[in-house]
């Protein structure tokens, strides 16, 4: 099969950010399919452009381990303003212009929903292309934003969304999905649910058979921390990542134990604040560092007695998670923490750590859980088992081959 996916916001290798579709594609080449990724080439976690261009250039075209790559050249910007969104729509143009032009035929066209316009455009170019069009749903739109309270259920443009978002369920040959509830979202929408493709997100396990010489910064930082119990967390630092109150957590952990320190890898627009709550507490026991490119994050784990993750309550929750960070813990063998009100998770599912709700509550499990060792030993052991029996990419890639 030849395969085209639409997301703006890709990376390939030595870059920062989410992997999914370059990790899934580097499986689906194996089995012997092509696969062609349109992408930005701004990096929307770095804030940077990645690629060189010639003055009158606004592609590039690369190849990674057999995967396809057309970066595309976008307006850049710095925080979530007007220059944001004309990133997304310069994004749309070329990438809808570039397609026209690229002369060898998909069988599949993926959108992936990032943001609605990189959808709509791999449902524009599957019917341009006679293609099957493959509708990725990666957040549950518009309910994902009225949820975490971005957005007032009362906002006319919700109402567009919702609409958007039927029009794409009812347009497309197939609907992935990444978490394990949202099948029954889909079909409470009246799609038919064999429609539906479970897709989560997965890991690359080869990556942790390897080690990498980190960058100065985040060696020496691990480094002078490396003695004590490390809470590592790795991923954006945005509203939906309630990181303010990891900040509570160390908090209250300081009081009690400074022998467990925090660090948090990453960048997002809530970074600054989240630092300043921590200053203003004159915390020493929490580090943040600047975000790494993946390759670098099994020799970040490696330093980790274990990972955490915290989430708001929020309602769009119930129909389950899918965390790239979680994944990567259990490819390190970390028991994993995380601060959530759900009752019915992976973690609590198979024993692979701790899911408690408020900070107190998680606070007295932190300080509990870091001085058994062997229930750590337990949790490390359950975590990588899980993570590779259901979340490898050369599974999830077999399990999307047969919906071919």
């Amino acid at each position: 099969m030849n395969i085209w996916i639409f997301n703006h916001y890709a990376v390939g290798p030595n870059s920062s950010g989410i992997t999914r579709h370059f990790d899934l594609a580097k499986e689906l080449v194996l089995l012997g399919h092509n696969v062609t990724i349109f992408a930005s080439s701004f990096n929307h976690q770095k804030r940077e452009e990645e690629q060189n261009y010639d003055k009158d250039d606004y592609f590039n075209y690369k190849e990674y381990s057999g995967v396809k790559f057309y970066w595309l050249k976008t307006t850049s910007y710095y925080k979530n303003d007007h220059k944001r969104i004309l990133n997304m729509f310069s994004y749309t143009y070329r990438a809808n212009k570039l397609a026209k032009i690229v002369k060898e035929k998909p069988d599949i066209v993926i959108g992936s929903l990032m943001h609605p316009l990189a959808a709509i455009l791999g449902y524009k170019v599957a019917k341009r292309k006679k293609a099957k069009f493959y509708f990725e749903e990666r957040d549950l739109w518009p309910q994902s934003l009225v949820d975490l309270g971005k957005i007032s259920p009362n906002n006319p443009i919700v109402k567009v969304l919702g609409e958007l978002e039927l029009f794409l369920y009812k347009k497309a040959d197939k609907i992935i999905v990444l978490f394990d509830k949202a099948p029954e979202y889909v079909k409470k929408k009246g799609i038919a649910q064999e429609k539906v493709i479970y897709l989560p997100n997965g890991v690359d396990i080869n990556r942790y058979h390897t080690k990498s010489v980190l960058p100065e910064t985040h060696l020496h930082a691990l480094e002078e921390q490396k003695s004590k119990f490390l809470l590592i967390y790795t991923g954006a630092h945005s509203l939906a990542n309630y990181l303010e109150a990891m900040v509570d957590i160390a908090i209250k952990v300081d009081r009690y134990d400074k022998n467990i320190h925090f660090v948090l890898i990453g960048d997002g627009p809530e970074k600054q604040s989240i630092i300043k709550k921590a200053e203003d507490h004159n915390l020493k026991n929490i580090t943040f560092l600047p975000p790494i490119q993946k390759e670098f994050i099994p020799s970040i784990l490696n330093y980790a007695d274990a990972g955490i993750i915290t989430m708001r309550n929020a309602e769009v929750y119930k129909w389950g998670i899918s965390l790239n960070k979680m994944f990567d813990y259990m490819a390190a063998s970390l028991p994993i923490f995380m601060l959530s009100n759900l009752k019915d998770t992976v973690i609590t599912r198979n024993n692979l750590g701790i899911v408690s709700d408020g900070v107190d509550q998680i606070t007295n499990e932190i300080l509990r859980v870091s001085k058994d060792q062997k229930l750590l030993q337990e949790y490390s052991k359950n975590s990588y088992k899980y993570g590779e029996s259901n979340h490898t990419w050369s599974m999830l890639a077999r399990r999307l081959e047969s919906h071919f």
